[in-house]
């Protein structure tokens, strides 16, 4: 009987990509025996779990502080599990604070047995963008590293990982080659407002994004706006509204299925707190500003460790700015409006925007047509035909 592969996911997001990775490692080396931890999208390609994948969701330093001996317990529960099932692979996609210490007392344990297994880390730290020093920790517990950006192997291949460029699965979206295009602005364009996922980001960076607005129809009368979200985060907006009279006007929030690409549709701006959706923006061609707001103590710690011209991610993929990046006391609404107006008004704007879309997008492919095919190669020197 052939050897499961475990795999292991912690959020919707990871669950997704770890559903993708089990789909493309089936077509090329035909049908897996899955065990694991994962959520309804690697349930349905076939993991089989006695785990709830929500349990390594943990959001916030003090919760994950009050989590952390829960999560150490599962950890060794999870590494006797893979000792007992012998799985020929150990693949782990994101929550990288739990999948590194998993990793790592996995690879201690097999090292005291005699027997081992490769362990496959997908999606590698942003070491790039802060804590540099976090590299090495990474080469100490896993053998090999699937990244998503094209300068990442660079980090980790010196420390001996056998580190793979992927690709990233938005560069391989139809969606993002042919949006829907809103006819020409003129005096009512139509932006899209991003405040974050988080309540806090909510809390801190929506109120400022919203004089904003109001400022610009000084200049634009007829301008509107949309926020996608989630359900869970509409009544957080509702209450910034509560607070700011007047401020929902022209402003609709859209909470349902499929919210964020049902606004780029009819947008020819954006106006985003820093995160992933700005490569989502960025992908779709549109032209904008972002921005980041947060605690004094977290802005202070944050100038000391993260890179500033790697916090957004399409302008450290191609090396430029490709939306400008207001912090803290930078973002204001005068500076965001003052921002915006350039986005907005600037000349081929929205040439250069379309412009700046394929060259992510053939940046991020990794010179092929095909995600699947860029991890069925990666995983090639662990799990070939033969031994499928």
């Amino acid at each position: 009987m052939t050897a499961p592969i475990f795999i292991l996911a912690g959020e919707p997001s990871g669950d997704r990509l770890a559903a993708r990775l089990m789909q493309a490692l089936e077509t090329a080396y035909g049908p897996q025996s899955w065990i694991g931890v994962g959520g309804p999208a690697m349930m349905a390609a076939g993991l089989t779990t006695r785990h709830r994948m929500d349990a390594l969701t943990v959001m916030g330093f003090g919760a994950a502080l009050a989590a952390y001996p829960r999560l150490s317990r599962f950890a060794d529960h999870l590494v006797d599990e893979i000792m007992a099932a012998r799985p020929r692979l150990v693949i782990t996609v994101d929550v990288k604070g739990f999948s590194l210490r998993l990793a790592a007392r996995l690879k201690s344990r097999m090292a005291r047995s005699g027997w081992s297994a490769p362990i496959v880390h997908t999606v590698a730290p942003t070491v790039w963008a802060w804590g540099a020093w976090r590299r090495h920790r990474v080469a100490r517990a896993v053998d090999g590293l699937l990244c998503l950006f094209p300068f990442e192997p660079d980090y980790f291949t010196p420390l001996g990982v056998d580190a793979h460029f992927i690709g990233h699965p938005e560069a391989f979206n139809p969606a993002y080659e042919r949006p829907t295009r809103p006819p020409s602005a003129g005096d009512a364009p139509h932006i899209v407002i991003l405040p974050g996922s988080r309540r806090s980001e909510i809390q801190n960076m929506l109120s400022p994004m919203l004089l904003t607005l109001n400022n610009l129809r000084f200049t634009y009368p007829g301008i509107t706006a949309t926020i996608p979200t989630l359900p869970a985060m509409r009544l957080e907006i509702e209450n910034v509204f509560n607070r700011m009279p007047g401020a929902e006007s022209g402003v609709t929030v859209d909470a349902e299925e499929g919210a964020l690409f049902r606004a780029l549709g009819t947008a020819h701006g954006v106006l985003a707190a820093s995160g992933t959706v700005t490569l989502q923006t960025a992908l779709y061609g549109l032209p904008g500003v972002t921005c980041y707001i947060t605690s004094g103590l977290s802005a202070a710690i944050g100038r000391r460790l993260v890179r500033m011209d790697r916090v957004i991610l399409p302008n450290a993929i191609l090396g430029r700015q490709v939306y400008p990046f207001l912090f803290q006391e930078a973002a204001t609404p005068r500076e965001l409006t003052r921002a915006m107006l350039q986005a907005l008004g600037a000349e081929q704007a929205a040439g250069r925007a379309r412009a700046d879309a394929d060259a992510l997008r053939h940046a991020l492919r990794g010179g092929s047509d095909s995600f699947d095919d860029n991890v069925a190669r990666a995983f090639g020197g662990w799990l070939s035909p033969a031994t499928a």
